[in-house]
């Protein structure tokens, strides 16, 4: 595997410096990763209704971080993920991230988005790939 994965702030999920992006704040906590989730229409399918493959790379992009902030530096190989509501533009949200196991050169996480009650709107069950 090339180990040229270099974090520049541009990611479209989490980069600083990406004038399109989401601009994710992801933070570690006792479980894994969070982070507030609020985007307006520019990232929608549907009226006022966040685009799956947005929806699918928010919990990428925490899986992908519970693992960096476990010392293994990944990329994914498989994400499975199940939409059990839509998420709609400008309502907050909080995504998860967390590694449920780690072996040999595998990472096993699962990521979630919540909304502020608890109510699960999507989850993902993801395999990655130690870089590093």
């Amino acid at each position: 595997m090339n180990n040229k994965f270099v974090m520049d702030n541009r990611c479209f999920a989490c980069g600083t410096e990406n004038p399109v992006g989401m601009h994710l704040d992801i933070r570690d906590d006792e479980n894994g990763v969070y982070a507030l989730v609020k985007l307006n229409s520019a990232f929608q399918g549907y009226h006022n209704i966040i685009h799956g493959g947005i929806v699918s790379t928010i919990l990428d992009e925490m899986a992908v971080w519970a693992s960096f902030k476990k010392g293994c530096k990944a990329v994914t190989a498989e994400l499975n993920v199940r939409l059990k509501k839509p998420m709609l533009a400008d309502t907050e949200y909080i995504a998860t991230g967390r590694v449920v196991n780690v072996k040999y050169n595998m990472v096993i996480a699962q990521a979630e988005i919540k909304e502020r009650n608890n109510e699960i709107v999507a989850w993902a069950d993801v395999k990655l790939i130690k870089i590093g």
